[in-house]
């Protein structure tokens, strides 16, 4: 019998401990990343990018893990983690951090919810970590924190607020003598100064920036000094006094903003061969600034009366703006689906990890009640073997005794299973709620797209045709090189369209039916789809209820609004 519970207890113990046990792998690679953040945050972001799924991580471990992501995105300049990532480690933190810390994931925090475009959550975010930076004299921190703040504001042109805040950031970082940043404080309170139109103060401010960046170390910081100091004497129209700053700012790592800027100066002041030299000997394969290259090309050009030149560069210059809006159109469409899948890998996650609690939860209920029952059973056979004979009326006084037993053990077993039960209806509850939050993410993508579809310059040549000409009168408007090209862009917006009607609609369907699909998800009435076509528009109106039948799609139902909302 001892044997039995020793075994038992034994078992029950080595359950208890793996399940409470947190991995140390985790704490190694953590503090690794930790360590070369500082020396090379590259090599430290790409360790994290390598790590195990975060979303299994101990609430501890995760903070860690989205703290370090955070100070590597200070150093490198890439993404932020979303917001919901950076919740549960805000969470972790204000229950068992330092203040320092509680105020560092909190501008994180505040920094992701504005990237995402919550601004009224970044700033309740930001004036928590304010109240928190006060009370243990944080000033470091709460500079930053008013700078990010003040940069709120500065995106709702909100100036005088915003020049509040960086005046207060300002104070903070002279305080702590935090030199760079105390400089960088005085640059923007500067660039605010400009916007309110009070340009003798902004270079009041920028003269003291200037003089406190003497002895920086950071050539960056200086550099941004003399840029903004240039063109402060820019905007006064103190030309020569401008040259001098935009030549020592060359001095900075980002050299190209301060070339733009001494190019300009040349431009204005008519010192255009100066400008068409400098110009040609500037990186020409910086992508960032390749359209600012273009333009400057152009107005030099233009100075220089070669129209025809500057014509060529001004179109250049418009088309790299176009690809570059579409460029951004299409990676936020890419950053919105991101992180609809990385929410959706964390739900599911959390339910492999609910599932796996209810297992180890059930499993210690059972061992439990067997090991309670064998303990009793042996008791009891025992007793009943040594004194059978003696005392034959405690026999069943203990059969008695029993039954009692058996009675509470059911009660027991019922309550658990009340409580099972109780645990699946929450489940089901949580499920029907993420499903909600999945289907407002398809909605927002299905917004991206279409407005991805109505900024194009395709759809913008499609409705100027549409008002040019009356239906019946000449050639088709939409040539077949057009077609293709609207093929191209519905199925770069919608890259699911042609499996889900070949598949689901209709397999037969024709190419020039497919074509004529497409051109149907611009949104076009048919009278509009009658001018494109040049046919009668009682023919546009037959033709697109043809279309629906051969697909199957009632008559009465938008053809456009019903492909939008079944292709997944």
């Amino acid at each position: 019998m001892k044997l039995s519970i020793t075994i038992t207890i034994t078992a029950l113990f080595w359950i208890l401990t793996g399940c409470s046990k947190s991995p140390s792998a985790n704490n190694m690679l953590l503090d690794k990343v930790e360590a070369l953040i500082e020396i090379s945050p590259d090599s430290a972001s790409n360790i994290l990018k390598d790590s195990v799924l975060p979303e299994g991580m101990s609430d501890k471990d995760f903070a860690r893990w989205c703290m370090s992501s955070g100070k590597i995105t200070d150093k490198i300049f890439n993404h932020l983690l979303p917001s919901f990532q950076l919740e549960r480690a805000y969470d972790w933190y204000f229950s068992n951090g330092t203040p320092a810390e509680q105020v560092q994931i909190s501008i994180y925090l505040g920094r992701s919810y504005a990237d995402e475009g919550n601004h009224e959550k970044a700033m309740s975010i930001y004036t928590d970590a304010l109240k928190v930076g006060e009370k243990y004299k944080l000033n470091n921190l709460m500079g930053y924190t008013y700078c990010y703040i003040g940069d709120l504001y500065r995106v709702k042109a909100m100036r005088t607020e915003a020049l509040k805040k960086y005046k207060a950031a300002a104070e903070c970082f002279k305080k702590e003598n935090n030199t760079d940043s105390y400089a960088c404080a005085l640059r923007d309170i500067g660039r605010e100064y400009v916007f309110i139109d009070s340009i003798a103060q902004a270079l009041e401010v920028l003269t003291i920036a200037d003089s406190v960046s003497v002895n920086t170390k950071n050539i960056n910081v200086r550099a941004s000094i003399d840029n903004a100091l240039g063109n402060i004497h820019v905007e006064k129209g103190e030309y020569d006094k401008a040259k001098p700053f935009f030549l020592r700012a060359l001095e900075g790592r980002n050299k190209m903003p301060n070339y733009m800027a001494l190019i300009d100066l040349y431009i204005l002041t008519d010192s255009i061969d100066q400008a068409k030299e400098l110009l040609e000997n500037t990186p020409q394969d910086d992508h960032e600034y390749e359209y600012s290259i273009k333009y400057l090309y152009y107005r030099i050009y233009e100075a220089e009366e070669n129209y025809k030149d500057a014509f060529t560069h001004l179109k250049e210059y418009t088309d790299i703006l176009d690809s570059v809006a579409y460029a951004d159109a299409q990676t936020k469409i890419q950053d919105i689906e991101a992180r609809y899948n990385l929410l959706k890998m964390q739900e599911e996650v959390n339910q492999l990890k609910n599932k796996q609690q209810s297992y180890i939860f059930i499993s210690i209920i059972c061992i439990l009640a067997l090991s309670l029952m064998t303990v009793l059973y042996l008791l009891y056979r025992k007793k009943a073997k040594e004194e059978i004979e003696k005392y034959q009326t405690k026999v069943d006084k203990m059969k008695s005794q029993l039954l009692n037993d058996s009675a509470l053990h059911k009660e027991k077993i019922e309550k658990y299973q009340a409580d099972l039960d109780k645990m699946r209806s929450k489940l089901l509850h949580d499920s029907a709620l993420h499903e909600e939050k999945i289907k407002k993410h398809q909605a927002e993508i299905n917004k991206m797209r279409m407005k991805l579809l109505y900024d194009s310059s395709l759809y913008k040549e499609l409705t100027r045709l549409v008002n040019q000409i009356t239906p019946g009168k000449g050639e088709p408007l939409i040539t077949e090189e057009m077609r293709n090209l609207i093929e191209k862009e519905i199925t770069t917006a919608y890259p699911k369209l042609y499996d889900y009607i070949h598949k689901e609609l209709c397999p037969d369907l024709l190419p020039s039916e497919f074509q004529y699909c497409c051109l149907c998800l611009y949104g076009f009435s048919y009278k509009e789809e009658a001018v494109l076509l040049n046919i009668n528009s009682n023919s546009a109106k037959t033709k697109r209820a043809r279309f629906k039948k051969r697909l199957n799609i009632s008559e009465d139902t938008p053809l456009r609004e019903y492909l939008i909302e079944n292709i997944h």
